[in-house]
C-alpha cells in the first residue's frame, strides 16, 4: 500500500459531494494547506489529508512497512461512492450550519446505531431539506456522527414524538461496534 496523490478527477467528485452536502467552499476550508492522498486498502481507497511538506515523502521506499493510516482520515472511496470518516466531521462542523442537535437520551441512542426520532431533536437548521446530510451533535456541542434527514426541517413540528427525523449514517459508536 503505497500512498499517492488523489487523482484530480476523483478529488473533484469528492469535493463536489462534500460541498453539495455541507455548503460551497467547505471542502477548501477543511483542506486549508493540506493535500489529499490515497491509500489502497482491499477494494477501498482511503483518502487522507496530509501537510504539504509530507508530499515529498510519498516517493520514499516503504518496503517492509504496511501503511494503514497517515494524516487526517477524510473518508473511503468504495464502488465509486465516497463516505466521510467520523474523524473529519468535527472539522466540517466548524464551517457548516447543516447540523442537528439531539438530547442526551437521543445522543445515547444515536451512538448505538439508531436513527433520530422527533422526541430527541433539540435544534435543527430550519432551511434543511429531506435527504440532506447533517452533522449530529449532542447538547454539549460534541460531534457524534452523520445522518440523512427523512423530512424537511420546516415540517418537523408536524411530526409526533416517535416519528423518524434522520437516519444514522455513521456515529462515534461505530468504532466500538466494529472493532470492540
Amino acid at each position: 500500500m503505497i500512498p499517492e496523490l488523489v487523482d484530480p478527477v476523483v478529488w473533484s467528485d469528492i469535493k463536489n459531494q462534500i460541498d453539495g452536502d455541507f455548503g460551497q467552499g467547505v471542502t477548501q476550508k477543511v483542506l486549508a494547506d493540506l493535500v489529499p492522498v490515497m491509500l489502497e486498502r482491499n477494494e477501498n481507497q482511503s483518502i487522507y489529508l496530509i501537510p504539504n511538506d509530507w508530499v515529498r515523502s510519498l516517493n520514499m521506499d516503504f518496503e517492509g512497512f504496511t501503511l494503514s493510516s497517515l494524516g487526517t482520515w477524510l473518508g473511503d472511496l468504495s464502488d465509486g461512492r465516497f463516505r466521510l470518516s467520523i474523524a473529519i466531521l468535527d472539522q466540517i462542523a466548524r464551517y457548516t450550519d447543516r447540523q442537528l442537535v439531539v438530547s442526551r437520551r437521543g445522543a445515547e441512542s444515536f451512538t448505538y446505531g439508531r436513527s433520530i426520532l422527533r422526541a430527541s431533536v433539540v435544534k435543527l437548521t430550519p432551511t434543511l431539506k429531506r435527504r440532506q446530510r447533517v452533522i449530529v451533535k449532542d447538547t454539549r456541542g460534541d460531534c457524534i456522527g452523520l445522518a440523512a434527514l427523512s423530512v424537511d426541517a420546516s415540517r418537523i413540528d408536524r411530526l409526533g414524538p416517535e416519528k423518524l427525523v434522520a437516519k444514522n449514517l455513521v456515529d462515534i459508536g461505530w468504532y466500538i461496534r466494529r472493532f470492540g
